[in-house]
């Protein structure tokens, strides 16, 4: 260039889009002396072509794009793990629900069933009606007592009587099978008159083999005020339980025979099989 047009000076080349015409021929032609403006268009040199490269901005802004897609879809995973998890956990206190009611559900009629019998324990209704029905007697007094016994005679056949499972024999009750009786007995004295000697003594017998045992007793004395004539009236009642056994045989005695009251019902003599 310099060879042709003859000045020491080199062309700046600027790269700009305005004007229509590239500023560099318009600097170049600015450079050129007015001599040199004869020369014909065609013997101007080329122009060197240049090219521009996009701005650094958006590429900036691509890779923070990036990195928010990035961050975006880390949280996204995380909500998701966090959502799984907390179906998988109500899933499994489901189950675990599940069982525990089964469980129960097998459990109950196994403890209806362990206490059902615990109750029927002793209530067979066949044996309650068998022992009732055999090992019961109730007896109330009789009006002609022997006087030369203190043994009390009692009325087997009228009134509110019965004997089941023993049997009766001048005055006593034998027992026909071993076990836990309830006994009882009760006399009542009456006198027209108070006399400082007065007493009354009410005693049950057992008599098994050749023994004989006295198991209950009832001794008072200072029934009255002696000296006077007013009545006197005195009840006497006896009662427990009694291991008895097979033959065993029970009575009532008294010390005042003809003191007893003519009332029989308030006479009595019974026993029952409790086991």
């Amino acid at each position: 260039m310099s060879n042709n047009f003859g000045h020491p000076s080199q062309p700046v080349f600027m790269v700009d889009s305005g004007g229509g015409q590239p500023k560099q021929q318009r600097y170049y032609q600015q450079q050129v002396p007015r001599h040199t403006q004869h020369v014909p268009r065609h013997t101007e040199p080329p122009l060197v072509p240049c090219w521009t490269f996009p701005p650094a901005r958006e590429e900036m802004k691509k890779r923070s794009w990036g990195r928010l897609n990035g961050g975006m879809a880390w949280v996204l995973t995380l909500i998701l793990l966090l959502v799984f998890a907390a179906l998988a956990l109500g899933a499994y206190q489901i189950l675990r629900l599940q069982s525990e009611v089964e469980r129960l559900t097998q459990e109950r009629p196994a403890q209806m069933q362990s206490v059902a019998p615990q109750k029927q324990v002793g209530l067979n209704s066949a044996e309650l009606n068998n022992n009732k029905r055999k090992s019961a007697a109730h007896l109330i007094g009789r009006a002609n007592q022997s006087p030369a016994s203190g043994t009390l005679m009692w009325e087997t056949k009228h009134g509110d009587v019965f004997i089941e499972g023993f049997k009766y024999s001048n005055g006593g009750l034998q027992v026909n099978e071993s076990g836990l009786y309830f006994v009882y007995s009760r006399v009542e004295f009456l006198s027209p008159t108070c006399k400082s000697a007065d007493y009354h003594a009410h005693k049950m017998i057992r008599q098994r083999g050749s023994r004989t045992q006295v198991i209950m007793e009832d001794h008072q004395e200072g029934l009255c005020t002696p000296g006077t004539n007013d009545p006197w009236m005195m009840g006497s009642h006896l009662g427990s339980l009694q291991h008895l056994k097979e033959s065993d045989l029970l009575f009532v005695n008294v010390s005042h025979r003809h003191l007893l009251s003519n009332n029989f019902h308030h006479n009595y003599f019974g026993l029952f099989k409790i086991h």
